[in-house]
């Protein structure tokens, strides 16, 4: 039981952030998908490197790149880690190397089988807010804002990237 408390403040920090989102976007919910980085075991420390993963030439893939860049665009701190942000074109994935967590633009369908290859082979946590790209097994978290904020994680994706979740956490979401 005495585990427990030390996940009460991430835990209640998580609800905070989920209960004050904004109205539905297609685009990521970068403040939620940061928090959710924090939640993987062991708990990142440090600077943590995140990529955003997009298409250049792709209209909707770089708007959604630059609006994650400005919601992060000095590094976030939580807990003891710090995300820095980084753009790594889909043509480039190789790029992936050294990275905790790649943020997945919307419309990359087309190229979903190798960034989850990629992510999957450097032990990448992959988040995007295309629910297919999820319920696909090609990303493992998704983060929907339709009438409120859900959180999904694919299992298999996780358990094929190596990527494991804190219990406290693994109770607020919906896994598939």
């Amino acid at each position: 039981m005495k585990h427990l408390r030390y996940l009460a403040g991430p835990v209640l920090a998580l609800a905070a952030v989920l209960a004050t989102q904004p109205a539905p976007s297609a685009v990521l919910n970068v403040p939620v998908a940061a928090r959710v980085i924090t939640f993987v075991q062991p708990a990142p420390v440090g600077v943590v490197p995140v990529a955003i993963v997009y298409e250049p030439g792709n209209a909707a893939s770089e708007a959604e790149a630059a609006d994650m860049e400005r919601a992060l665009s000095s590094g976030i701190t939580i807990g003891r880690a710090t995300l820095r942000m980084r753009r790594v074109p889909v043509s480039n994935l190789g790029q992936l190397s050294g990275f905790k967590a790649a943020f997945v633009t919307t419309g990359l369908r087309a190229y979903q089988d190798e960034v989850a290859a990629a992510a999957s082979a450097q032990s990448v946590l992959t988040i995007t807010a295309d629910s297919a790209c999820v319920i696909g097994g090609r990303c493992i978290v998704g983060i929907s804002s339709a009438n409120r904020t859900q959180i999904i994680v694919n299992r298999a994706a996780a358990r094929r990237s190596g990527i494991r979740f804190g219990s406290a956490f693994l109770m607020l979401i919906k896994e598939v």
